[in-house]
């Protein structure tokens, strides 16, 4: 297995981010979006994974005093199930510790078991239902927090 490294997103990143983007959400982001953090790392932190230089997914982190939020993460679906993700959460951690937050968000589609599934294992536990948070299809979305 080909090693998966972990580095901060960078413009040249957006194309791909954007591809993975839109085959994961359907109701994805543009690329206007990712740029706006890119432009603010004062309060917002992505990273990009990388196998043989090729992107297969990516993180994006808001951080604003002790508050962080787990904005969005996805990873390619060819290569889902070798641990990218969980390697995009570590890095998020360890971004965030240095950036003294003490407590991170994150709201989740409730039939996304898969992702459900990672947070809960890093210590995330639900505290709030947002009714008809998402759209295509409406549903409701979980809120989940962490205090680290």
């Amino acid at each position: 297995m080909s090693e998966i490294t972990i580095v901060k997103t960078e413009q040249s990143h957006l194309d791909e981010i954007c591809k993975i983007e839109n085959m994961c959400f359907s109701s994805p982001w543009s690329k206007n979006s990712f740029q706006f953090g890119l432009d603010n790392p004062n309060t917002q932190s992505y990273y990009s994974a990388i196998i043989d230089n090729k992107i297969v997914g990516y993180i994006c982190i808001f951080h604003l005093f002790e508050e962080g939020e787990l904005l969005n993460i996805a990873v390619n679906p060819e290569f889902r199930g070798m641990g990218i993700a969980q390697k995009l959460m570590d890095k998020m951690f360890e971004t965030l510790k240095t950036k003294n937050v003490s407590r991170i968000t994150l709201e989740v589609r409730e039939s996304n078991t898969p992702a459900i599934s990672l947070y809960t294992k890093n210590g995330f536990v639900p505290f709030a239902v947002r009714k008809n948070y998402y759209s295509k299809p409406t549903e409701d979305g979980i809120v989940m927090e962490k205090h680290i």
